[in-house]
């Protein structure tokens, strides 16, 4: 699902524009001094963090699944017996990396089991908000499983024609707008990425997350 005429008041803002005005995003909160030291590299850094940050979430269930990094990144969450997601793409394709002032949420729930199962369709509502977007375009639709491992699962939505890949292992979200069935394929999308071509008007590009992609995990801890 592509909203081409809202996209023409966006297209040409630069990447500072971006930041400044970047929806769902997480306030940068200064991690503890104990963490952060100048002899350890930005490598060494961002695991230390991450590894406070894992310590200090209270769910098992999701510390110990494929949706740990959603966990840790604060887009899923367990609300009594369900498991909520709450997933804001907002870099709608590959250029300089910062997030685009408008957003497309995807949310959806499934039930609270161990281990966790990811059920053979899901309902879901999809909605378009931010700048360029006079008022906020709702959809609902339903997920279709079409892939799963144990460390990807694969949906895909036939209304919509999008589908949703989370792998974790490595971390990756990803949404891909206007596809037929079976077009994605989850262990093809590496070689997709090798082989982008950004001057190939038919090149697939996907919706992600900057919650997803960034690698500073300052973003998610709270003192």
């Amino acid at each position: 699902m592509k909203f081409a005429f809202f996209l023409c008041s966006v297209i040409f803002m630069s990447c500072s524009t971006k930041i400044k005005n970047i929806e769902n995003s997480v306030p940068i909160t200064p991690a503890s001094d104990s963490i952060i030291t100048s002899k350890l590299s930005f490598e060494e850094t961002q695991n230390a963090l991450r590894n406070q940050l894992l310590k200090s979430k209270p769910n098992e269930l999701l510390k110990s699944s494929i949706l740990q990094e959603l966990y840790l990144r604060g887009l899923v969450e367990q609300v009594e017996d369900r498991i909520v997601f709450e997933l804001p793409f907002n870099l709608h394709g590959f250029d300089c990396g910062a997030p685009d002032c408008y957003v497309t949420d995807i949310r959806f729930e499934i039930a609270a089991k161990e281990p966790i199962e990811f059920p053979e369709t899901i309902p879901f509502k999809i909605v378009e908000h931010g700048c360029g977007i006079e008022k906020e375009i709702a959809e609902e639709g339903v997920f279709e499983r079409i892939e799963q491992s144990s460390t990807a699962v694969h949906y895909y939505a036939k209304k919509q024609r999008g589908s949703l890949v989370l792998i974790s292992d490595p971390n990756k979200l990803y949404y891909f707008p206007d596809m037929e069935l079976h077009t994605i394929k989850v262990n093809a999308i590496d070689e997709l990425f090798a082989t982008y071509d950004e001057e190939d008007e038919q090149a697939i590009e996907p919706y992600q997350s900057f919650l997803m992609t960034t690698n500073e995990y300052e973003f998610f801890i709270k003192n």
